[in-house]
């Protein structure tokens, strides 16, 4: 293969429009193509990755996917529980920014003390303080009803999770919406963070995609993983296994 031949098939035009490109929960398996050791190399630094100067706490795999599915999707609205220090939110602001894509990032936490000044200030992002036990509370449905779509989702507080799902599921998320649950690859729960101190979130990580795939079973003909994105570096090569969804 040469590089002229690459340019030429333009695979990078037709796989998008693999007709095996959705599949169902029951359908695929947990595992992942990328030895489980690996993930202690990939993560291990992830704590000094930045973005603007911005804590920035996102996996290898995923910095390469979001931008992607960003410019593909075009969200209108994108909501991420879990803000840290605001590196993502900021980071997925900037990219819809890129793409001239008129959206609005809101990011969920239970503390924004946490935040960064720049993140504080950036008039792009809203930061919404509370408890993801009560979404309601938090983005009431009548707010939800003024939420232009397409919307992207995406979880990342690891408390609630499916509690998370069912909120927007029933309050919300239309036909071609994007969901996405991270952090359910087992294999950085039982290796890579094997030595956190507070238990009871490595516990919770670990229940993390049984407790998804038992929601998803029950909606399987709703929510759709999207292959495309969710095998591009090998069968669930990412830190979100059969968790980039699709609603359809």
């Amino acid at each position: 293969m040469s590089y002229q031949s690459v340019v030429k098939a333009a695979i990078h035009k037709q796989a998008p429009f693999n007709p095996n490109r959705f599949a169902k929960i029951s359908e695929r398996k947990d595992r992942c193509d990328i030895p489980a050791p690996a993930w202690r190399s990939l993560l291990e630094n992830a704590y000094f990755q930045t973005w603007k100067g911005i804590l920035f706490d996102k996996g290898p795999t995923e910095m390469a996917l979001y931008p992607m599915l960003l410019y593909e999707l075009k969200p209108k609205t994108i909501i991420e529980i879990g803000a840290l220090s605001g590196g993502s939110a900021i980071w997925l602001a900037d990219h819809l920014e890129m793409f001239q894509v008129e959206g609005r990032v809101y990011c969920i936490d239970i503390d924004l003390s946490l935040l960064d000044e720049k993140a504080k200030t950036d008039s792009r992002v809203h930061f919404l303080e509370g408890d993801c036990h009560n979404m309601a509370a938090i983005m009431p449905p009548e707010m939800l009803a003024t939420l232009a779509h397409p919307w992207l989702i995406i979880e990342d507080a690891h408390a609630n999770a499916v509690g998370v799902v069912e909120y927007f599921h029933q309050l919300g998320i239309q036909s071609g919406d994007y969901l996405i649950v991270e952090d359910t690859n087992q294999a950085m729960w039982e290796l890579e963070w094997d030595d956190w101190d507070d238990q009871e979130v490595l516990e919770k990580g670990k229940r993390k995609l049984e407790e998804l795939k038992s929601w998803l079973m029950n909606h399987q003909n709703e929510y759709l993983i999207d292959t495309y994105y969710q095998d591009m570096y090998g069968y669930n090569g990412s830190k979100n296994w059969n968790s980039i969804l699709k609603k359809v």
